[in-house]
């Protein structure tokens, strides 16, 4: 009598383990490269829940001017929460909000016609702050642990709406 509820306690720890493994969640990294509107980097992670094709997202994309002649160089640099779907095993699509902060170049106010100094072209400098809305599509190459992948991106904001394409590493634990 006293070993019954001791294995029926097991046997429902062991079909919770595998409940939970068949309904096992995701979790990655990414880190990312490319250009658009500007150079771009990003880095993101997210969470994908289990038995459903939702996931939720946080992305750091820096946008920043690489080689010009104009001082101050512009950049776009935003930080953003986005919920979105999984599908086919291969996609990952996604939107939210985010908070957008950056430099633009404002009035010229003089040139340097000096070739040897890079930044001859100086302006004024205008900082901006404000809200964004990202949104991304994601395709992921191979079935490892460790995957390749292609970003489109963009965010539309009041200040400098932006948008590209990236190469992206993965590490994490992918949901099939």
């Amino acid at each position: 009598m006293y070993r019954s509820p001791t294995c029926l306690c097991v046997i429902l720890f062991l079909f919770s383990i595998q409940s939970f493994a068949q309904q096992q969640s995701g979790y990655w990294a990414s880190v990312g490269a490319g250009s658009g509107t500007l150079p771009n980097v990003t880095v993101a992670l997210a969470y994908e829940a289990p038995k459903k094709p939702h996931l939720i997202m946080t992305r750091l994309a820096l946008n920043f001017e690489l080689m010009t002649d104009n001082w101050p160089r512009e950049q776009i640099n935003d930080l953003g929460v986005l919920y979105g779907y999984s599908f086919l095993e291969k996609f990952r699509v996604g939107a939210g909000l985010s908070g957008v902060w950056g430099v633009k170049r404002g009035t010229l106010r003089s040139v340097d016609p000096d070739p040897l100094t890079y930044a001859n072209r100086m302006h004024d400098s205008r900082s901006f702050a404000g809200v964004g809305i990202p949104a991304e599509i994601r395709y992921l190459m191979g079935k490892q642990n460790a995957r390749l992948g292609l970003t489109a991106y963009a965010n539309l904001n009041p200040h400098y709406s932006y948008a590209g394409l990236n190469i992206c590493l993965y590490l994490g634990e992918f949901k099939n």
